[in-house]
């Protein structure tokens, strides 16, 4: 019943536009896989490999929606395993599939929450060496879909060594993970991919968390402060446990739900669907203390003094509930229920969840040719259109965080690849003036779609002639130097 009830609630997402950004960047890197790319060095993005060969079986939404939705109910079946309620298994389904925490977005969170709570009921309720092997095959699964995903599998070891002060066991667990690394290092080895691959999964990956938190090497850093709190609530915890003040079961949901939190408040980026990683382990620790509340009712105090501190820095206000419901949840599911009962039509329904919805399915219904170029973050023309992207830099903030050589090897792409079409979302956030000068000598302004302007290669003609002779509609360049 609760499987079912949490199956419902995410119905309405199986019918979602192609609107939101991170599911355009994995559907685009799906659909160059498919075709032949090798991740990283023909297709680029941030995360290690595992969630886009999921998007890559299947590059459609509706399949990475009805993905997400397995791994949620599977969550779930792990929960009620774990607790043995009913309750904690349909709050974790709740959290875990509304759009408050953007849980109705097909992100990596929602995949890697399965592997996470499975390893943690093998490390709950089961021993022996098939079981460690599996909870290697966990650990590595989580990783390669995310690298945060490894801080709950850290605060599950750290207090679970503690408990059994045993090392064996790890030795067991690292097999899975040793073999999984090798595989990958030599596939993108044999595909001259490896630097690539560890630029983007290790490199950008730590240089994207200092964006807005300073230096990684400075003690400033939010990062250092965090762990600092992190270490010291975890020795606090283990001095506990050694002087029989706590049980080992209380230590390993402690430190798992501690750790998982740091690992969700990584990046400063205050993103929703970053606090998915936190919701099982959260739900399992609050049911384990109300069972136990005469004995650790002192225990509440801290974890509700982290939530609220986590839900500021996720939000200027603290809304009640009602507040909360009435932002994010009614008007998600009475949009859905508008237009399933057809009182909305579906551009009205579309423009609901983004203004730029309906405009990126003209915007491909308009392009066409051998690949493409895209100057923005907006992937999903790329994936509507069908056409593949001229270099493997799919989005504009890609090239914030990495190599700035990349800005001239973009235009040597564009040069030799030579696409019919550019399209630069406009007011540029990330200046390029090479491409605009690019542009300026070889291509010319043909349409505009909200704030996404569309060139054309000029072909033969000059620039001069092509403005006399722009399509019927079309506005002219606001590139200096055209008029």
């Amino acid at each position: 019943m609760i499987l079912l009830l949490i199956f419902l609630l995410r119905v309405p997402s199986f019918f979602e536009p192609y609107w939101y950004g991170d599911e355009g960047i994995y559907l685009a890197i799906g659909q160059a896989l498919q075709h032949g790319a090798v991740l990283y060095r023909d297709i680029w993005d941030n995360k290690p490999p595992l969630l886009y060969l999921i998007y890559a079986i299947i590059p459609t939404l509706l399949w990475a929606k009805i993905t997400a939705t397995a791994c949620v109910l599977g969550t779930v079946c792990f929960v009620k395993k774990i607790t043995k309620k009913n309750i904690p298994a349909l709050a974790c389904g709740i959290l875990l599939s509304i759009p408050l925490l953007e849980g109705t977005i097909a992100n990596a969170e929602l995949y890697f929450v399965l592997p996470i709570i499975i390893g943690a009921y093998l490390l709950l309720r089961h021993s022996g060496r098939v079981q460690n092997l599996l909870l290697g095959i966990c650990l590595t699964a989580a990783f390669l879909i995310k690298v945060p995903a490894i801080f709950d599998f850290m605060g599950l070891f750290l207090a679970w060594f503690f408990v059994n002060k045993k090392l064996k066991p790890f030795f067991i667990i690292s097999i899975p993970v040793i073999l999984t690394l090798v595989f990958f290092s030599f596939y993108f080895i044999k595909n001259n991919a490896f630097s690539d691959f560890i630029t983007a999964v290790f490199l950008q990956n730590s240089s994207y968390v200092a964006i807005d938190s300073g230096p990684l090497s400075k003690l400033s850093n939010p990062l250092f402060i965090k762990g600092i709190i992190l270490l010291f609530s975890e020795l606090i915890l283990i001095i506990l446990y050694l002087k029989k003040k706590t049980t080992g079961e209380l230590l390993i949901l402690a430190s798992w739900f501690g750790f998982s939190l740091y690992g969700a408040l990584l990046s400063n980026r205050p993103y929703p669907h970053y606090l998915l990683q936190i919701i099982p382990p959260l739900i399992i620790l609050l049911n384990y203390l109300l069972e136990n509340i005469k004995k650790y009712f002192l225990f509440l105090l801290p974890i509700i003094i982290f939530l609220l501190l986590t839900l500021n820095m996720f939000s200027r206000n603290i809304y009640l509930l009602s507040d909360l419901i009435k932002r994010h949840e009614i008007p998600y599911y009475s949009n859905f229920w508008s237009y399933i009962t057809g009182q909305k039509s579906w551009t009205d329904y579309a423009n609901n969840f983004d203004s730029r919805t309906t405009t990126n399915y003209e915007i491909a219904n308009y392009l066409s040719g051998n690949n493409l170029f895209v100057w923005g973050d907006n992937a999903f023309i790329y994936v509507l259109s069908n056409i593949p992207p001229t270099t493997k830099f799919i989005q504009a903030h890609h090239l914030t965080t990495i190599d700035k050589s990349n800005y001239d090897k973009i235009i040597d792409q564009i040069n030799f690849k030579k696409p019919k079409y550019i399209v630069v979302t406009r007011p540029v956030r990330f200046e390029f003036p090479k491409l605009e000068e690019l542009i300026f000598q070889k291509y010319r302004l043909v349409n505009i779609f909200g704030d996404s302007y569309v060139y054309e290669m000029l072909g033969d003609i000059s620039n001069e002639t092509a403005n006399h002779i722009l399509r019927p509609g079309a506005k002219k360049s606001p590139v200096a130097g055209i008029s």
